[in-house]
């Protein structure tokens, strides 16, 4: 079995999901688009899996729906907060390719909780603060597994 990889994107990932005094990014939209299609997937963000060697995650919803993420081919990571159409603040994660597309998409939803929107908002300032430019992530970090498992 190969050996576990912990890369900065999975870092990155945890950081998100585990947040700060219990405030993390919870409630998202996670969205994933191709040249001819895209989804959107309404969830928690609180179940991540890894497969044992790190390099595959699973993002996991409720009812079984899932998504799976070869971190091995995301090469930039980006913190983003800005106005959506309707004047309202919009944070989201945007991890692209090699060719810079967007590859996936994590939004931030106004939780049905009023009370943890602010500490939400205080915590995605915080990464921002922590990762104000794009993050450029290594095609090494994997070492020579770029096929798809």
């Amino acid at each position: 079995m190969p050996e576990s990889t912990v890369s900065t994107l999975r870092n990155i990932l945890e950081e998100c999901r585990d947040g700060a005094d219990g405030i993390g990014f919870n409630e998202v939209v996670v969205m994933l688009e191709s040249t001819a299609a895209s989804a959107e997937v309404y969830m928690d963000f609180d179940d991540l899996r890894f497969t044992p060697d790190g390099r595959i995650v699973t993002l996991m919803a409720p009812g079984g729906t899932h998504m799976h993420l070869d971190m091995s081919k995301i090469r930039e990571a980006e913190f983003i907060h800005t106005t959506n159409d309707q004047g309202l603040p919009s944070y989201q994660l945007w991890m692209r390719d090699g060719d810079g597309n967007p590859a996936m998409r994590i939004y931030l939803r106004k939780s049905d909780i009023d009370a943890t929107n602010p500490p939400r908002h205080e915590f995605f300032m915080a990464l921002l603060d922590k990762y104000p430019d794009k993050i450029a992530l290594s095609a090494n970090e994997f070492g020579a597994s770029g096929d798809h498992p």
